[in-house]
């Protein structure tokens, strides 16, 4: 075989690996699924959970415990703290992450312990603009409520509107994983002396 029907070979190869791999990747996630509905695969049992979940506030991110009902599933727990996020607190101080109307499309958790949520809002192409800390507010509200909660979810990407962005706002890099940030928590002690 010339190297140049090898290189052809080669390329077409590499082209069906990438277009199965894309296919992969995007499988599902062209149906938004309701907010907090579970998938066929994610129905069974449900079970009493109690989480953390980190809302923003003046002084941080603050710490609210909340029982939610939710099955063993990873995704199905993922989904229900992300509803519960963004449905607001229930305490005085802190605020919803994301403004009404903002629901959870599809969530993809991938073995590496990589969580994928897709954010949409109906009728903004953009997320809301905010500042610096607004920003990094939002979103570690959703990154440490899910990596504290969901022990199969170790790291999170974020899309809107079914892409990934380079930014929300323009403050923080959300192009890659985030990990999450314990600095960004109020303790406890301090939260109570407001």
């Amino acid at each position: 075989m010339s190297r140049r029907a090898a290189a052809f070979v080669l390329g077409l190869a590499l082209a069906l690996i990438a277009g199965g791999a894309l296919w992969w990747w995007l499988q599902g996630r062209g149906t938004t699924v309701r907010q907090g509905a579970p998938s066929p695969v994610e129905a069974g049992p449900t079970e009493k959970l109690t989480v953390d979940l980190f809302f923003p506030a003046d002084d941080g991110l603050r710490t609210e415990k909340r029982e939610l009902a939710v099955t063993a599933a990873p995704k199905d727990r993922i989904r229900k703290i992300v509803a519960a996020l963004l449905a607001g607190p229930v305490s005085s101080g802190a605020a919803r992450p994301f403004p009404e109307g903002v629901i959870l499309g599809s969530v993809q958790l991938g073995e590496d312990g990589t969580a994928y949520l897709d954010l949409r809002w109906d009728g903004h192409a953009d997320p809301p603009s905010s500042g610096s800390t607004e920003e990094m507010q939002r979103i570690y509200s959703l990154v440490n409520s899910i990596t504290a909660n969901v022990p199969q979810a170790r790291q999170l990407v974020l899309l809107w509107n079914g892409a990934q962005r380079e930014t929300f706002s323009g403050h923080l890099d959300t192009s890659r994983p985030l990990l999450p940030d314990r600095t960004l928590v109020t303790p406890p002690s301090a939260a109570l002396a407001k």
